[in-house]
C-alpha cells in the first residue's frame, strides 16, 4: 500500500526499524547502477585490471568512510538527510541546500534514464532486431521506477532483496566470459590512458551523492552499529567489487563502451535485463530521496504527490536527452552538494544531543555560520576542479573536508564565546 508521508518530517518510530542487512542491501542496488558500469569500463580500459583494481578499493574505501558519518548522524537524529539539514542551516536556510539536492537528483533520474533507453535501443535493435523509439523504454522504465517508490522504504527494501542478487550473478557471469580473454593484468606505465588520482576521483565522485542521502535509509537501522557496518559493507566492500567485475570484460575486450562489450560477449539479452534492473535500483533511490528533500519545502504537500511530480519531471528529461544540456551543472552540483552532507554530519554528531522540532522552531530560520562554510567549501573545491589549488586532488573531497575544517571551527568558537559570555554573567 502506498504511504504518504514515510516519515519525510518526523523521526523513524521504533517499530518501522530495520536491521543493517536491509539498508546494507538498499545501498548496493544503489552502487549497482549504469553510470558506475560505464565509469568502472572507463577505468578498466585506462587502467589495466591491477591498476584500476586499487583506484576502485582507495574510491570506496573514502565513500566507506563518509558514508558511515552521514550514516551515523541518520540513525542519532533518525531524521532524513534533509530534515538534518534544517538542524544546521535553520528551517528557511536548509531549502536552498534541499532544494539543491533535490535538482541534483532529479538530474541524475533523467540521465540515467536516458542511458538506460538509449542502450535498450542499441541492445534489442542488434539482438532482435526490432526498432522502439528509445522514449518508449524511457517512459516504461520511470513507471516502473514510480511505481516501487511511491510504497516508500518497505517497497525499496523489497525491492534490493529481489534485485541485488540478480544483478550480482549477472555481472559475475559477465566477468566470467571474459576473464580469460585478459593478455595481462597490468598495463604498462606508457600506455595507461587515465591517470591513478583521476581514477580515484572518478570513483569517488561516482557515488558521492550517495554519501550525502545516506540517512534517508540508515534512519531505519535498529542502531547505531547496524547504520555503520551496513554502509562500509556496501560501500567499502561490496562497490569495489562491483566495479571490478564490470571492469574486467571491458580490459579483455579492449573497449570502453558496455554496451559494446556485452554485445560483442553474446549476452545481449542479459545485458538488457541487467541494464533494466540496474536502472529500477538506482534510479528508485534517486527518486525516493529527490522526494523527501521536496518535502520538507512543500510542507503541505503529501509525499506520493511529490513523487509522482519528481519522476515525471524526470522522465521528461530523459525524453528531452537531459545529459547533452545537464553534465556540466551536475558536474558542478558535484562540488556544490557534498559539503551539505559534511556540515549536517558536523552538527548532528559534534554539536547536537537531541533533535527537536519544537525546539527547531525556536531556533534561528538561518544558519549564517552554515552558509559561511558552505561557501568557503565550494570555492575549495571549485578551485581544486580547475586545478588551481588542492589538499586532496579530489574537488568533492577538498569541499567536504574544507566544510567539515571551517563548519566545526566556527562552531566550538561559538560554544567558547558563550561559555565566556556566561561567565561574564
Amino acid at each position: 500500500m502506498p504511504v504518504k508521508d514515510d516519515f519525510a518530517r518526523v523521526p523513524v518510530p521504533q517499530d518501522r526499524r530495520v536491521g543493517g542487512f536491509h539498508i546494507a542491501m538498499v545501498v548496493v542496488g544503489g552502487t549497482i547502477s549504469i553510470p558506475g558500469f560505464l565509469m568502472a569500463a572507463a577505468i578498466g580500459d585506462g587502467l589495466g585490471v591491477a591498476h584500476a583494481a586499487a583506484a576502485f578499493i582507495l574510491g570506496c574505501l573514502t565513500l566507506a568512510v563518509l558514508g558511515a558519518m552521514t550514516a551515523w548522524a541518520g540513525v542519532k537524529s533518525r531524521f532524513s538527510a534533509y530534515m538534518l539539514a534544517e538542524f544546521a542551516f535553520g528551517r528557511r536556510g536548509a531549502a536552498a541546500a534541499n532544494l539543491a539536492v533535490a535538482l541534483s537528483l532529479i538530474g541524475w533520474f533523467g540521465v540515467i534514464s536516458n542511458i538506460f533507453a538509449q542502450a535498450a535501443d542499441l541492445l534489442v535493435s542488434q539482438t532482435l532486431g526490432l526498432s522502439i523509439p528509445a522514449e518508449i523504454y524511457a517512459v516504461i522504465g520511470s513507471l516502473l521506477i514510480v511505481g516501487v517508490t511511491i510504497s516508500g522504504f518497505k517497497g525499496i527494501d523489497k525491492l534490493a532483496l529481489a534485485l541485488v542478487p540478480l544483478m550480482a550473478l549477472f555481472l559475475i557471469y559477465a566477468a566470467a566470459l571474459s576473464i580469460g580473454k585478459i593478455d595481462g593484468w597490468s598495463l604498462p606505465a606508457d600506455q595507461r590512458t587515465l591517470s591513478f588520482s583521476s581514477a580515484v576521483s572518478a570513483v569517488i565522485g561516482s557515488y558521492i551523492a550517495g554519501v550525502i542521502i545516506q540517512p534517508d535509509y540508515a534512519r531505519f537501522a535498529r542502531n547505531r552499529p547496524h547504520a555503520i557496518w551496513s554502509a562500509v559493507i556496501a560501500l567499502g566492500v561490496s562497490f569495489p567489487v562491483v566495479l571490478l567485475l564490470a571492469a574486467i570484460p571491458s580490459v579483455a575486450m579492449g573497449q570502453s563502451d558496455l554496451f559494446l562489450i556485452m554485445l560483442g560477449l553474446g549476452i545481449g539479452v542479459p545485458a538488457f535485463i541487467l541494464l533494466l534492473l540496474a536502472s529500477w535500483s538506482s534510479n528508485v533511490l534517486c527518486l525516493y530521496s529527490a522526494g523527501l528533500s521536496v518535502a520538507t519545502i512543500l510542507k503541505r504537500v503529501d509525499l506520493r504527490t511529490i513523487l509522482l511530480a519528481a519522476g515525471t519531471a524526470g522522465t521528461a528529461l530523459a525524453m528531452l536527452h537531459a545529459q547533452d544540456y545537464l553534465t556540466r551543472y551536475l558536474i558542478l552540483l558535484g562540488i556544490a552538494l557534498p559539503p551539505i552532507a559534511s556540515i549536517y554530519a558536523s552538527e548532528a554528531l559534534l554539536f547536537r544531543d537531541a533533535f527537536s522540532l519544537e525546539a527547531l522552531k525556536t531556533e534561528s530560520a538561518v544558519s549564517w555560520p552554515a552558509f559561511a562554510a558552505w561557501g568557503g567549501a565550494v570555492a575549495a573545491g571549485y578551485a581544486a576542479y580547475s586545478e588551481r589549488a588542492s589538499f586532496t586532488g579530489v574537488a568533492a573531497l577538498d569541499s567536504i573536508l574544507a566544510a567539515f575544517m571551517i563548519y566545526a571551527g566556527l562552531g566550538y568558537a561559538r560554544r567558547a564565546a558563550a561559555r565566556r559570555s556566561g561567565r561574564a554573567a
